[in-house]
C-alpha cells in the first residue's frame, strides 16, 4: 500500500485557499453590514458632487445606517481633501462645457444647412424656416442643460461652512475615521505601494502614471484597512467606484469580486473575508438590509455616474473635449510636432521611435529629447487644474529608454488614449 504522504498535514476543501471565487449570499452581506467593518474609497465621497439630490440623500443616509461599522481609512480623506475643489469645478464645468459644445454643434449645424441650400439653389425663405427650426432646437436644449446645471449646483461651493455635502458627511464621520500612519509606518507604507506599482502587484499599480508616490496612494488606503480589520478582526466591505483590474477579479471583461491576492492577505493579517461593491450595489444590499427605502430615481443616478467613470476610465481619464484642447493648446504655444508626435505614436500601436521624432520635429541628431514631454505635461496639468481632467488622468507621451542608455529610444502614448487620439484624426480628414 502507497504511503499516505500527506498524513500529518492540515487537510484542505474547495475555498480554502480561493475564497475570493465564493460568491457572496445575502447573509454573507448582512453580516458584513451589521458586524464588520465597511469602508468607503475617497471617490464614494468625490462622487456626493456628481449625484442628484436624491441620489446623494440615499447614499449619505446607508452610510449613516451603518453607525461604528462605518470606517474610513485616514488615506481617502487626504484624497478627498486634495481632490474636493477639483471634484466641485469639474461637476460645474460639465454644465458649462456641454452648453458650451452645444452652441458651437448649433453654429456647424448652421453652416451645414445653409451650404447645403446654396447648393441645391433652396430658396430664401425656406433656407430662413429651416434655420428658425434648426436654432430653435439648439436654443431649446442649451437652455435646459444651463437651468438644471444652476438649480442642481446653487447652493454647493468651495466655502465648506456652506457645503451640505461637507456639512452631512461631518455628521456622519464623526469618530469613524481612522488615525493616520506615523512617519516610520507611513514611509515604509509608501516603499512598499511604490515597489508593487513596479511589480503590477495589487492594489494601486494602475495608478502608475501619478506623479511621485500619488501612485501608493491606493496601497496606502488598502494598508490602513488590513490594520483595523486586524484589529477588530473582522469581515470587510469595501465600497470603491474604482473598476480597475488592479482592485477588481475580472472575468470576461466583468468585476467578479475582488482580487484572489487582497482576499488572501486580509485572511493572513488575520482579517476575516473580503467583500468589494460598487457605490450603486452597495446603496442597493444597505437599502434591503438596513431597512430603508429608496427615492425614486437614486439608483439610476448612481449608476449613471458609474457609466460615465466607466466610460472615462476606457480612455484613461480623458475624453474627446479635453483631448482637443491639450492639442490646441499646444499648437497655440508652438509645440505642433508635440501633437504630430502623439498622432504618429497612436497611429503606430502607441508607440514613436526616436528616428520618426527626429524626422517628424526635424531635430537635428546631436539635438537631444530631453524635456520633450514637459510642455505636453503642463498643459495637461493646466487641464487639470481647469476640471477638463481628473486628478487620475493617464499620462499622453511618456519617454521610453533602453535598458542603460540615457538617451530616449522613443515615446508612447498611453494604451487608453491610442482608441481615441486615432478617432479625432479621423474626424480631422
Amino acid at each position: 500500500m502507497a504511503k499516505d504522504t500527506t498524513a500529518g498535514a492540515e487537510s484542505r476543501g474547495l475555498f480554502d485557499d480561493f475564497g475570493a471565487f465564493r460568491t457572496p449570499t445575502a447573509d454573507d452581506f448582512t453580516t458584513v453590514l451589521t458586524r464588520g467593518l465597511v469602508a468607503p474609497d475617497a471617490n464614494v465621497l468625490l462622487n456626493l458632487y456628481r449625484y442628484t439630490e436624491q441620489a446623494r440623500g440615499d447614499l449619505l443616509r446607508a452610510l449613516g445606517g451603518l453607525e461604528n461599522r462605518l470606517w474610513v481609512p485616514h488615506q481617502a480623506l487626504v484624497e478627498f481633501w486634495r481632490n474636493r475643489e477639483g471634484t466641485l469645478s469639474d461637476a460645474r464645468s460639465s454644465g458649462t462645457q456641454a452648453a458650451d459644445e452645444m452652441a458651437s454643434h448649433a453654429a456647424q449645424a448652421d453652416r451645414t444647412l445653409r451650404t447645403w441650400a446654396n447648393r441645391v439653389a433652396l430658396p430664401e425663405d425656406e433656407t430662413d424656416r429651416l434655420r428658425g427650426q434648426l436654432s430653435e432646437v439648439f436654443g431649446t436644449v442649451r437652455e435646459t442643460i444651463v437651468k438644471v446645471g444652476q438649480g442642481e449646483w446653487q447652493g454647493i461651493t468651495q466655502d465648506t461652512s456652506t457645503d451640505p455635502v461637507v456639512a452631512k458627511l461631518e455628521r456622519a464621520l464623526v469618530g469613524r475615521v481612522g488615525a493616520p500612519l506615523g512617519p516610520e509606518a507611513h514611509k515604509k507604507a509608501v516603499a512598499e505601494g511604490m515597489r508593487r506599482v513596479e511589480k503590477r502587484e495589487p492594489p494601486g499599480y494602475m495608478d502608475r502614471t501619478k506623479d511621485g508616490v500619488g501612485a501608493a496612494a491606493d496601497y496606502l488606503v488598502w494598508e490602513q484597512i488590513l490594520t483595523e480589520a486586524a484589529r477588530r478582526r473582522c469581515d470587510v466591505l469595501f465600497v470603491t467606484a474604482d473598476v480597475k483590474e488592479d482592485w477588481w477579479r475580472k472575468e470576461q471583461g466583468f468585476n467578479r469580486g475582488p482580487r484572489p491576492e487582497l482576499t488572501e492577505e486580509l485572511r493572513t493579517r488575520g482579517g476575516g473575508r473580503l467583500f468589494m461593491l460598487t457605490p450603486k450595489q452597495f446603496l442597493e444590499v444597505a437599502a434591503s438590509i438596513l431597512e430603508f427605502s429608496l427615492q425614486v430615481g437614486s439608483v439610476e443616478d448612481i449608476e449613471r455616474v458609474e457609466r460615465i467613470e466607466t466610460d472615462d476610465e476606457q480612455h484613461g481619464g480623458w475624453t474627446t473635449f479635453a483631448l482637443e484642447g491639450l492639442f490646441g493648446l499646444l499648437a497655440g504655444e508652438g509645440y505642433e510636432d508635440r501633437v504630430a508626435v502623439i498622432r504618429h505614436a497612436a497611429a503606430r500601436d502607441g508607440v514613436a521611435d526616436a528616428k520618426s521624432v527626429y524626422d517628424i520635429c526635424g531635430y537635428h541628431q546631436d539635438r537631444t529629447l530631453k524635456g520633450f514631454t514637459t510642455p505636453v505635461n503642463r498643459i495637461t496639468n493646466r487641464l487639470r487644474e481647469l476640471g477638463l481632467v481628473p486628478e487620475s488622468a493617464v499620462r499622453v507621451l511618456t519617454a521610453e529608454y533602453e535598458p542603460g542608455q540615457s538617451r530616449a529610444s522613443g515615446f508612447s502614448v498611453h494604451r487608453l488614449l491610442v482608441p481615441l487620439v486615432n478617432e479625432l484624426a479621423d474626424e480631422d480628414e
